[in-house]
């Protein structure tokens, strides 16, 4: 009698089973490694991207608030600018700008350094953080986490987001080695002061990651029955910068009366959505597949997982509060500042990662394999994904181009730009004769009462003294101009489309590029402009100070950054495609 065959389905569990012997001589062979040999890879991945992210990318209306005000020079004159209110970061963050700009020289990439270096600096302290209670792989793990979740956005981005994140990440490091008796304590107790001082100067909510940071403190007191008086001392670090700068911090608030970001509880539930949509991507192509594999595989798992550490009670309270951060901010700006965004609680992403990887390690089947894999599948992703914004950054430099292209046939008339965007934009890219009668026009009254929110308006009228942008107060753009161009949208962020309507206004339309219209416009009824808030003129303006010929900002302040050329010559060709199209 002829025995039967091998079931099919038996051949390929053992082909599986090989193939993840395979993977996991892999891993094991990674973790052997020397701990320099993965931050070195990633430092190398990371600043490749980064750079080449920052260098092609264009600035956009946060991040002009950045360079003009960083371009003030002195701590006294940058206080002076923050004085105004019109912008919440803290003055340290300007200043340290202002210092990278004067080390490097200006240009898209050093404006950005500072949260270059700070996210870099996060997601090393990541590592460091987790390559003692896991392994070298899950510390991998963390380190590169962030590069698929949406805060990468602020790696380049010329706010202090970045640099929060990396002195918060480095905060939360010295905080562990002081609390976990480490040889170095006095050394790591000075670091753990002037991370927090730094976090706080970097931007003024990462006083809730301190927050935080205490909250594990109190429960390391209770369970230790003994207060670290040294400890909760170097946490003060991060109370200093608000009693500094606690004027600047209370002029800021009289913005919140109809500020942009308005506080909604509902909001808290998208936090974590919206910060980890990259990483959804990376479990279900990495880990859904590796564990249908398991599954399949026939080959027993080894029980090679380290000893999985005790934490102490008051490091997951830490960890827990960090990751609670959204619930704290809300709070905060539901009874303080009432102004809420995301952005404001990026911090808890460093809770987050940490407390994902511990618990991985500590739950994951196959430990080393399972986590290699999620490395490479977030590695490809991130890779993949910053190859798309470096193309998309490459279109929106077109489109910022066909909207310029507006500009050059009618340098003459006066020329209202109401999409703040494009304004900003425009007012530093485009050549400087041909921004003489481009106007934004404020009027913070008509903002309220239309959009529900001033913060633009004021901010540009109160800013005009260190932004050399042309800002018109309504009043006195009525009363010089009947009849003038204007380009927006209809959207949530213009109020000026609203108004002109019929009877004060007589309206046509002369083009459209994309969703901004270009509108004839005349004035019949000025009364509703005359009984506008009337704002204090500013002799010393700093548009009205500047040469009114010569090539754009981008070429006069970065004249040794190629991506102002390329901006220039992508201008030309819109020029010369829409005269093409006209004469057709």
């Amino acid at each position: 009698m002829t025995k039967a065959p091998p079931k099919q389905h038996h051949y390929g569990k053992i082909v599986v089973s090989s193939a993840l012997e395979r993977l996991e001589r892999i891993a094991a062979l990674i973790e052997s490694l020397p701990l320099r040999w993965p931050i070195l890879f990633f430092v190398i991945l990371y600043g490749a991207v980064a750079v080449a992210t920052a260098k092609t990318k264009l600035l956009w209306d946060d991040e002009f608030f950045t360079l003009y005000i960083s371009r003030a020079g002195s701590m006294t004159q940058i206080l002076e600018a923050l004085a105004t209110g019109a912008d919440q970061h803290p003055p340290l963050f300007y200043y340290l700008t202002h210092l990278f700009t004067v080390a490097f020289g200006t240009s898209h990439l050093t404006v950005r350094l500072l949260p270059i270096f700070g996210f870099g600096m996060m997601c090393v302290c990541l590592f460091h953080l987790l390559y003692r209670r896991t392994s070298l792989l899950w510390a991998l793990l963390g380190m590169t986490l962030p590069l698929a979740s949406s805060a990468f956005y602020y790696a380049t981005e010329a706010r202090g987001y970045g640099s929060e994140l990396g002195f918060c990440a480095l905060a939360l490091l010295a905080w562990q080695r002081v609390t976990s008796s480490s040889t170095n304590r006095p050394q790591w107790l000075v670091v753990l002061f002037f991370a927090c001082g730094l976090a706080v100067s970097s931007h003024y909510y990462a006083v809730l990651f301190i927050f935080a940071l205490g909250l594990g403190e109190v429960a390391r007191t209770i369970q230790l029955k003994r207060i670290d008086v040294w400890t909760w001392l170097s946490l003060m670090g991060g109370v200093v910068p608000l009693l500094v700068f606690f004027g600047t911090i209370r002029r800021a608030s009289g913005y919140s009366a109809h500020f942009w970001a308005v506080p909604i509880w509902g909001t808290l539930m998208d936090y974590y959505l919206q910060l980890f949509g990259g990483l959804a991507n990376v479990l279900v192509v990495g880990a859904v597949p590796y564990l249908v594999i398991l599954l399949r595989s026939e080959a027993r798992e080894e029980d090679y997982r380290f000893e999985i550490r005790r934490f102490s009670t008051y490091e997951v309270v830490a960890w827990s509060s960090i990751a609670a951060i959204p619930l704290f901010t809300m709070i905060l700006a539901k009874t303080v500042t009432h102004g809420y965004i995301e952005r404001y609680a990026i911090s808890a992403m460093v809770g987050a990662v940490v407390l994902l990887c511990h618990f991985g390690y500590a739950v994951a089947p196959r430990p080393r394999s399972f986590a290699l894999i999620l490395c490479t599948v977030g590695l490809l992703y991130f890779t993949a994904h910053s190859i798309w914004l470096i193309r998309i950054s490459r279109l929106d430099v077109k489109r910022l181009s066909d909207h310029m292209a507006i500009l050059e046939s009618h340098t003459s008339s006066p020329f209202v730009m109401a999409d703040i965007t494009k304004f900003h934009q425009s007012s530093f890219y485009a050549p400087r004769n041909q921004l003489q009668n481009v106007a934004y026009v404020a009027d913070p009254q008509a903002s309220v009462e239309y959009i529900f929110k001033d913060t633009v308006d004021r901010g540009l009228l109160d800013l005009r003294p260190w932004f050399p942008i042309n800002v018109v107060p309504r009043q006195q753009f009525v009363a010089e101009y009947h009849d003038f161009l204007v380009y927006s949208y209809l959207g949530s962020w213009t109020w000026l489309t609203y108004v002109l309507l019929p009877p004060h206004y007589r309206t046509e339309l002369l083009d459209r590029i994309d969703a901004n219209v270009l509108l004839s416009a005349r004035l019949i009824d000025r009364t509703p402009a005359i009984n506008g808030v009337s704002t204090r003129p500013v002799a010393d303006a700093l548009f009205n100070r500047m040469s009114k010929n010569g090539p754009s900002l981008c070429k006069q302040w970065m004249p040794h950054d190629d991506f102002c050329d390329t901006i220039e010559k992508q201008r030309q060709e819109s020029i010369e495609g829409k005269k093409a199209g006209n004469s057709k």
